[in-house]
């Protein structure tokens, strides 16, 4: 029985390297550093549950965290092209982070400009959410935009992000990067956080005869 659904559109992550980067409503390519389904690595490293669990029913799955992320357009778009660029950590057309030339160059968290400030802001959301400073953590995000018309209150546009995640251990990987997003993004001045939920995935079917939640029901 469906209690609730999210309208989305258009992918605001590639999850393949044969993909390009989409962008989000905010006009930002987002998710450069996905994890791509080529890793297999990345997957059974930081997606899959494996034999860590005390759960044995979720190894082979994955947990999801879902968010809505309500972007204030209206706002954002009065904020002058540098400043937007300083708050991701990456230049509006390429893609590409403030310290590189490239989409895909790895941000050098370390670069200095020539009065020693650093190149890519130390609240840029490229740096907080960025596995050089967060012990190496990834997530394999899938995430979508919506817009939902008008909120009445206020007569502004409700549109954003529907943010969705998935990762072997949400206390090891989605907890400690959103609490230092949560924290010191300078993005939050342009988003609010409207609705959050965290949702076991049991393992897919591994051969013929098997149903989906076998592991946890059967």
């Amino acid at each position: 029985m469906i209690r609730w659904s999210q309208l989305g559109f258009g992918r605001t992550s590639s999850t393949s390297t044969s993909q390009q980067t989409e962008r989000n409503l905010m006009g930002f390519k987002d998710g450069t550093r996905n994890i791509k389904a080529e890793s297999a690595d990345d997957f059974d490293d930081f997606v899959w549950v494996g034999g860590e669990t005390d759960q044995a029913w979720m190894k082979g799955g994955s947990y999801l965290v879902a968010r809505r992320i309500r972007m204030l357009i209206e706002s954002w778009d009065t904020d002058y092209l540098a400043d937007q660029e300083n708050v991701f950590g990456r230049y509006k057309t390429s893609g590409a982070p403030l310290s590189g030339k490239q989409e895909f160059d790895t941000p050098d968290v370390r670069a200095k400009a020539f009065d020693g400030t650093p190149v890519i802001p130390l609240n840029a959301q490229i740096r907080l959410a960025g596995p050089e400073t967060n012990s190496g953590q990834k997530i394999l995000r899938r995430g979508y935009s919506y817009t939902d018309g008008i909120d009445l209150d206020t007569g502004l546009l409700d549109a954003g992000l529907f943010f969705i995640a998935y990762q072997k251990d949400p206390r090891r990987q989605f907890v400690p990067i959103q609490t230092r997003l949560g924290q010191r993004d300078n993005l939050n001045e342009y988003i609010r956080h409207t609705g959050s939920a965290l949702f076991a995935v049991p393992p897919g079917l591994a051969a013929a005869g098997d149903w989906w939640g076998k592991s946890p029901f059967g």
